[in-house]
């Protein structure tokens, strides 16, 4: 094949050739989105808009109505948008809406049943009870979209269905369901902790009543020795009035209780037995005599009087024990405080002795027990009001401040741009298959391919690897994985180029003039800098002194893939007046993290032409230096197509190695550049071709020899 230049003019005569082929891909294409976006069923949307206020909302607590951190505000507006979306709601939506019996959510034959039926089989019945609700409960949730709008606090929820009334009412009830959810959840919750706490009382009151009880019972028992430690009388007296009030706190306490047992039964014998007071007992005496009165009295007027007068004389000794029972109680209130005031006086009498340190020990060791059970009871009962009245005055965190409105047109299916979109896309599908068709899916697939076109064999096929980690350079594998594919093909490409470099120069290598290999392509992008960095691994894993120069004065690259940063590169050498070069080049190098590879990175883009740069003799001197003092120089250039620097470089170099990347790079582009290189490198100069990205299902190759390798990455 001669030179074919891709031109206008070029372009022009392929779509004249392939016209047919690109107006049957575009009809076809319309043709198909047509038929779909007629026949789809129209959908309307409407739109209900929320408002969430992330604050905590406590009306007992003013501090509560603070707002929180940015982050804090983003997470809970993000949670809520789970959760007005989450199945919980929906299925509440189903429940509020009759959505089961609806006949565009509610259960339905599939097409399969129907297909079924028209050949004659029987269609199965309609599912029921949770299969029906989880039926619903998938269209309902393809047919809802809820989404946080932008940064804001607002959520919107979008329903769609086949009827614009339907659409406004999705929309409506769900933000309604959403927000009374939200509500009773925030109620349930603070119920629950109520109910815990409530559970939590009745022990901590009862861990009161037994610790004040054992601390009493502590200094009932050992009144005596804390008397005789302590020398004070008192105390034993003090003990014995408490012990007194106990009693007639007791005895009030039980002829009160049985006097009200006696009321509540109106049994007047009990209450005149129970109670010896002289009202009690002149009132029982008038009683008394109404009833000898009344046995004698015959019946008539004078009868009916006696016994009303004796209800009356009854119901003076009920109110009369009522008020006895009341004179008891508020008794036994002055009894038992008269008795806590003289307990808490001889406790501290006590404290104040003189004691023993076992005794004392042990009354302050009841002491704080008493104390610590009235504390937690105390909190416990503060924290059960507290949650009683949250429980009766919680808000919501969300009102609705737009509700959806039926809309008045469809917003699926849009055929107007469907058709438009369809053109574009099978007018660009036609075009792309033309090229495709002309030039065999845009470049090299195949070895045999590259030696046809190219007259050369390649040199290594290097395959398209994907990598875990998007910050990681392929070449990585190199060292990573030293027995993939990948590792394996570029010491394949070592290989040739040592070969070929043998081939032009026999004989004996001598010592201190290493070997300068130039990586090149013909446009950016094609793995160059990845095969120039493979390269330099794999030679100094072999125990080679190896140098990597990035030459690429224009776009330096290899930084990113070893991720290292220079202020001093290529560049600066070039522009400084340094004449020790060697000195110059250790100065400036930098160690390859994973290898022994010394690297010169590029440090920032020339501003000015490079080719003059790379042309002077200041840059053969440095590759000089860099022969004696290294094995392997290894020069990553910019492409050949872009710009003319690597036609400067490749006429010092040992051996080229050109990239071509598989199924990319055009045919002619790269024939008319490997003639560019050999005519500015000379015959001596071998340049050997490496196929790289390689997609390696389509490696017949490997597949071949695939367990011979490592495919870890």
């Amino acid at each position: 094949m001669e030179e074919n230049e891709i031109d206008i003019r070029g372009i022009i005569g392929l779509l004249k050739r392939r016209l047919l082929l690109i107006v049957s891909t575009t009809v076809l294409v319309v043709g198909l989105a047509a038929s779909v976006a007629f026949t789809l069923t129209p959908l309307y949307t409407a739109s209900a808009l929320v408002m969430v206020d992330p604050s905590r909302k406590n009306i007992l607590d003013d501090t509560a109505l603070q707002g929180s951190s940015s982050a804090a505000d983003n997470a809970r507006i993000d949670s809520e948008v789970e959760l007005a979306r989450s199945d919980n709601i929906l299925i509440k939506v189903i429940e509020r809406e009759n959505l089961i019996s609806d006949p565009e959510f509610g259960v339905s034959v599939g097409l399969r049943a129907r297909l079924l039926s028209f050949f004659g089989i029987p269609v199965p019945e309609l599912p029921t009870g949770q299969e029906a609700v989880n039926q619903t409960l998938a269209k309902l949730r393809s047919a809802v979209t809820v989404q946080r709008r932008g940064l804001t606090y607002l959520i919107s929820l979008q329903a769609s269905s086949e009827r614009a009334a339907m659409a406004a009412n999705l929309a409506n009830t769900l933000a309604e369901v959403y927000i009374q959810d939200q509500l009773s959840s925030k109620v349930s919750s603070a119920i629950a902790s109520l109910s815990v706490i409530q559970s939590r009382l009745e022990q901590a009151r009862l861990a009161i009543v037994t610790s004040e009880n054992t601390y009493d019972q502590f200094i009932a028992d050992n009144i005596n020795e804390i008397a005789r430690d302590s020398g004070r009388s008192d105390l034993t007296s003090m003990q014995s009035q408490i012990a007194a009030l106990e009693a007639a706190r007791e005895q009030s306490a039980s002829l009160a209780n049985t006097v009200q047992v006696a009321i509540a039964g109106n049994d007047i014998n009990a209450i005149v037995n129970s109670l010896e007071t002289e009202a009690i007992a002149e009132l029982e005496s008038q009683r008394e005599r109404l009833q000898r009165d009344i046995e004698s009295a015959a019946d008539g007027t004078a009868a009916v009087d006696l016994r009303n007068e004796l209800a009356n004389i009854e119901q003076s000794l009920l109110e009369a024990a009522t008020s006895e029972v009341s004179a008891l109680q508020s008794n036994l209130q002055q009894t038992q405080s008269q008795a806590d005031a003289l307990r808490q006086s001889l406790r501290s009498e006590i404290i104040g002795s003189a004691l023993s340190a076992d005794t004392l020990t042990q009354i302050f060791e009841l002491q704080q027990n008493a104390e610590l059970a009235r504390r937690q009871y105390q909190t416990l009962l503060s924290r059960a009001q507290d949650l009683e009245a949250q429980a009766d005055l919680q808000l919501a965190d969300s009102r609705i401040v737009s509700a959806a409105l039926a809309p008045n047109g469809p917003s699926f299916p849009n055929q107007r741009l469907i058709l438009i979109l369809a053109g574009l896309a099978g007018l660009g599908l036609g075009v792309a298959l033309a090229f495709l068709y002309e030039n065999l899916i845009g470049g090299f697939v195949t070895d045999e391919q590259v030696a046809t076109v190219l007259k050369r064999p390649v040199a290594a096929t290097v395959p398209r690897q994907q990598a875990k980690n998007e910050s990681k350079s392929h070449a990585d594998l190199v060292v990573a994985s030293p027995l993939s594919v990948f590792s394996e093909s570029i010491r394949r490409a070592r290989a040739a180029i040592d070969q070929a470099i043998r081939k032009t120069q026999p004989g004996p290598k001598e010592e201190g003039t290493g070997r300068v290999l130039m990586v090149t392509s013909s446009n950016p992008n094609e793995g160059k800098t990845t095969l120039a960095l493979s390269i330099a691994r794999s030679a100094a894993l072999s125990g080679q002194s190896v140098l990597l120069i990035d030459c690429d004065l224009r776009k330096p690259s290899v930084h990113r893939h070893i991720g290292l940063q220079s202020d001093i590169g290529l560049l600066e050498l070039l522009q400084s007046d340094d004449t020790d070069h060697v000195a110059a080049l250790r100065k400036i190098m930098v160690q390859d993290p994973l290898s022994k590879t010394s690297i010169i990175v590029g440090s920032r883009r020339s501003n000015v032409p490079t080719d003059q740069l790379l042309s002077n003799s200041s840059f053969q001197r440095i590759l000089a230096a860099a022969r004696r003092a290294f094995d392997l120089v290894v020069l990553d250039t910019p492409p050949i197509g872009p710009v003319v620097d690597g036609l400067y470089i490749c006429q010092q170099s040992d051996a080229i190695a050109f990239v071509i990347k598989w199924a990319s790079t055009q045919q002619g582009e790269a024939r008319k550049n490997i003639e560019a290189l050999e005519e500015a490198a000379g015959e001596n100069i071998p340049v050997l071709v490496a196929l790289t990205q390689q997609e390696q299902s389509r490696s017949d190759y490997y597949r071949k020899y695939g367990g011979y390798y490592s495919y870890e990455s």
